[in-house]
């Protein structure tokens, strides 16, 4: 009286509004939301190999995520990891101490 748990894999697709892709080192399909009218995730779009489907590339700035090289511009302005502008206040190694030891303040307060 052994009932077998029906799998995703087991019936042939994924989780209704989850990513279509199969991760083969995992035995599962990925787990990711897939917007309205799509099979697969963002970082899995490349895996859909259809004509008209546009090219992902790795980001710039960071290259643990992708992004659509016709959109990359935008991309690059709003992405997380930019180098973001230092305040107004910021100095750079201001605590840092003396460069050299023989460089001495002529005038110790």
């Amino acid at each position: 009286m052994a009932t077998s748990a029906t799998s995703p894999h087991a019936t042939g697709f994924p989780a209704e509004g989850r990513c279509g892709y199969y991760v083969e080192k995992k035995k599962r399909f990925c787990r990711m939301v897939v917007a309205a009218g799509k099979r697969f995730c963002g970082e899995h779009a490349g895996a859909a190999e259809e004509e008209d489907a546009r090219k992902r590339i790795l980001c710039p700035l960071d290259p643990k995520h992708t992004v659509y090289e016709d959109q990359l511009a935008k991309h690059l302005k709003k992405c997380n990891s930019r180098e973001k502008p230092k305040p107004d206040f910021y100095i750079q190694d201001i605590n840092a101490g003396l460069k050299d030891e023989t460089e001495i303040p002529e005038q110790l307060v």
